[in-house]
Parts: structure tokens; sequence; C-alpha cells
């Protein structure tokens, strides 16, 4: 919503938490047909247009340096941006507990869209992989699984009173983004995993895993996006953009 103030004549822009999921929801839903689209023509039909490469090298969920991977990095940096302001609105207001763990989580979100844009996790896999004995018929060929397995487990500990602290609402949100996310990226890429040793990369078994794994990650950070945007709102948080100069004299 866009209106133009009659008190300052200044021009306000209202963002709803709704509104910003419905629109990362479509961006989810374009991306997810684009991909079904490009496997069921080279996988099934097995065509080999121009249309279909164009599909698969710019929308295939398993790529990189692609648009979907491209939109997880961007909304992982944009549940950081919110977890930082909800930082700093707690520190200006003088609050104190709990509110570490906000700037926590918020380094946390900038290391994983870090991670989705340069693929760190599959360079501690070639680390890994080699030290371990066996990778149980391929269950654990993606070796990274097994050093971010326990850095998830330390999380969860880490941060299970924080959350429990949460409102209600916020806190059952928090959970299930957190299941679909941790699901997705971890548990999927177990069998994953399996059907690489057995059938290689680009086999639709695979393929469609590839495509549940990234659809699970995203709608669990597209949640997550929404919990944080909704405990915002229910704070009556206004955040405005206003000149330098002016800044001192805005409320702090």
């Amino acid at each position: 919503m866009y209106q133009t103030s009659t008190l300052e004549n200044k021009k306000q822009v209202f963002v709803t938490p709704e509104g910003v999921v419905k629109w990362l929801g479509v961006v989810v839903f374009i991306l997810l047909l684009a991909n079904i689209t490009g496997i069921v023509l080279e996988n099934i039909v097995q065509s080999e247009a121009r249309f279909t490469r164009i599909l698969v090298r710019y929308f295939d969920f398993n790529g990189e340096s692609n648009i979907p991977a491209f939109f997880s990095s961007i909304i992982l940096l944009l549940s950081a941006a919110i977890l930082f302001l909800i930082y700093k609105q707690r520190r200006h207001q003088g609050k104190t507990r709990y509110t570490r763990q906000w700037l926590l989580l918020g380094l946390l979100f900038v290391f994983l869209a870090v991670d989705e844009n340069v693929q760190l996790h599959e360079h501690v896999a070639e680390f890994v992989r080699p030290q371990l004995g066996n990778d149980l018929s391929g269950f654990l060929h993606w070796a990274w699984v097994v050093p971010y397995a326990v850095l998830t487990v330390a999380v969860m500990f880490y941060f299970l009173r924080f959350v429990l602290h949460l409102p209600p609402f916020t806190r059952r949100l928090v959970f299930i983004a957190g299941a679909l996310f941790v699901t997705g990226a971890l548990g999927l890429e177990l069998f994953e995993g399996y059907l690489y040793k057995r059938y290689g990369i680009d086999h639709l078994y695979n393929r469609i895993l590839y495509c549940l794994e990234e659809l699970m990650e995203m709608s669990g950070v597209v949640l997550f996006i929404y919990a944080l945007l909704h405990y915002l709102a229910q704070r009556d948080t206004q955040v405005a953009l206003v000149p330098k100069e002016n800044a001192a004299l805005q409320p702090k």
C-alpha cells in the first residue's frame, strides 16, 4: 500500500507480512514450475530442444549459479536483515534477555547465504569423505552432512530456550520452518547420496528428490521470514528512511 501522509506530507509505504510472503510464494511457485517442466522435458519426454536446455541451465533446483540458487541466497540474506533489525530494536529498547541470540541468528543466516552461493559445504565434503571409513551404501556420500548435522544439533540446543521464550504463534512458525529446512537440507541429502551411488546424478529419482529438497528449504525460509515479520508487526515496528542530516532528530 502506498499513500501520502496529510500531516507531514511524507510518502509512506506500508508492507504487511502476508503481502511479502504472498509475493515470495509466487516466486517459489514459478521457479518450481520451471524446474518441473525441465525435468519432464529432459527426463521423460527426452527433449533436446534449446528451450529444454535453457530451463535446465537456469532453473534446475540442483544447479549452481542459476536463478533458484540466487533466489535462495536472497531470501536467506533477507532473513538475516530482519534478524539484525530485531536485534537493533531490542538494543534501543534496552532489552538484554535473549537479545544476543537475534544477532547470532542473523550471522548464522549470513553464513547460510554465503554457503548457498559459493557451495562451502562441497569443499567440506572433500575433506570429510576420505575420513569416513564407510559411506553406508551412499547415504553418507555427500559427507558434509556429518559435520553439518553435528552443527545443527549444537545450534538447536543453544537456541532452544530462546525459541521457547518467543510468543506462541512465532514459536510454532519457527519450529515448522526449521523442521522444513533441516529435513530438506540434511534429511533428503542422505537419500540423494544413496540414489546417486545407484543411478547417477541426473537420474529421474534424484532430480525429483533435489526438487523436493530445494522446495522444502525455500518454503522453510519463506515461512521463517513470515514469522519474523509477524513478530515485528505485532510490536508496531516501523522502519523509516531519512536523510543522514535528519537521522539525529529521529527518536531512538
